[in-house]
């Protein structure tokens, strides 16, 4: 039997396709000869404002897929050939895209088809074409997971007391040992780690995490499996944070004075690096992105009651892939031929995001319209 189309869904995946791109904007206005360090210092206020984009992915993906198995066995053949179709060709075409457009911009070289499809292959496997595209290498290990997760949290159902409730509980507090983990140690503290280890028979694998623990399924897992959780548990997720909205806002704007405090101390008046202050594994972090998927769930439901903007949030959430895959191409065409200094940078930063999301849309719709070219841009969701 189908499952019921859960219309929350799209918005959510739109809030978080929204801020992902406009992250992606602000680098450009960085650079504009009218920016100054106060400009400097709100942009970066901004981008740990926004860092929730990802967290709110995974959260989707977990609940969907929860919800879409909670009732039904999986079928792997056909749920890996649609993956492999939808999610991982799409994902080695932009891979090339963008090795293409590093080499127009002289960020990477190569010599021939062979060296070539040598790179291409070494960042299909790091996610390195471009900086967005990590998030499809952490999508694909989950993908892998999926069946064993299936298996181990879909029995939760059958049982009653505080099962959910318990496992919430494990699962946030997993999140935030990993995110003090990760930041206070393999983040502030890589260099002394490095020393710590170095000659050591273990120095290959703790340089390895090192280097590649924002592309590692396990460090975003507690995201996934709450928005698994609540897919298992849908009706009564929505009754509680319903029935909760008041606490959750008033979370919300704590942890953002929090995420917004730290980010003045730290860079402002420390000193402290740059990846370092937009890290999203800072505990303040961890627990500001729970509130916003929290809040745009609540906002997410309200809205899909009322049918506000619907048309507009299902174009945009059923092409939401080939808009996440295509829109640093787009920003990339706009910043280098399209936009001129004549146009106020207090303007731009309004019309940047909107213009790379609404071509990007266009395009997908253009290539996903066609049989042959559909393969392109994948399809979201899938």
């Amino acid at each position: 039997m189908a499952k019921i189309h859960l219309g929350e869904m799209d918005y959510l995946r739109v809030f978080g396709l929204t801020s992902i791109v406009v992250i992606h904007s602000i680098s450009y206005f960085f650079s504009l000869p009218d920016a100054n360090l106060m400009s400097h210092t709100l942009q970066g206020l901004v981008v740990n404002l926004l860092r929730y984009g990802r967290f709110v992915f995974m959260f989707t993906t977990g609940l969907v897929f929860f919800y879409s198995y909670r009732d039904r066995a999986l079928d792997s053949r056909r749920f890996y050939g649609r993956r492999l179709k939808n999610l991982v060709i799409p994902y080695a075409v932009w891979t090339a895209i963008y090795l293409l457009l590093d080499r127009y911009s002289n960020m990477i070289n190569w010599s021939g088809a062979v060296g070539f499809g040598v790179v291409w292959l070494q960042n299909l496997l790091s996610g390195n074409a471009f900086e967005h595209l990590y998030y499809i290498v952490v999508t694909i290990q989950f993908y892998l997971l999926l069946p064993f997760l299936l298996a181990r949290f879909k029995p939760l159902r059958a049982r009653t007391g505080r099962a959910p409730g318990l496992w919430a509980g494990i699962l946030l507090a997993s999140g935030l040992l990993i995110s003090i983990v990760y930041f206070y140690g393999l983040e502030s503290q890589a260099s002394a780690i490095t020393s710590l280890v170095a000659g050591k028979p273990w120095e290959g694998i703790v340089g390895w995490v090192l280097m590649w623990h924002d592309r590692l399924v396990f460090s975003y897992l507690p995201f996934y499996l709450l928005g698994g959780l609540a897919g298992l548990y849908l009706e009564e997720f929505r009754k509680w944070i319903t029935d909760h909205s008041g606490l959750i806002v008033i979370g919300l704007l704590a942890s953002a004075a929090v995420v917004g405090g730290q980010y003045f101390h730290n860079f402002v008046h420390l000193g402290q690096a740059w990846d370092l202050t937009i890290s999203v594994f800072k505990p303040s972090i961890y627990f500001y992105s729970l509130f916003v998927v929290a809040v745009l769930f609540r906002v997410s439901l309200t809205m899909n009651q009322q049918g506000s903007l619907l048309a507009l949030i299902k174009v945009l959430s059923s092409n939401s892939l080939g808009i996440y895959l295509m829109h640093p191409a787009v920003l990339f065409f706009l910043h280098s031929f399209v936009w001129n200094q004549a146009i106020p940078g207090y303007l731009l930063v309004i019309i940047d995001p909107l213009a790379a999301i609404a071509i990007s849309c266009l395009i997908t719709i253009w290539i996903g319209s066609n049989k042959c070219t559909r393969f392109i841009v994948g399809e979201a969701g899938q």
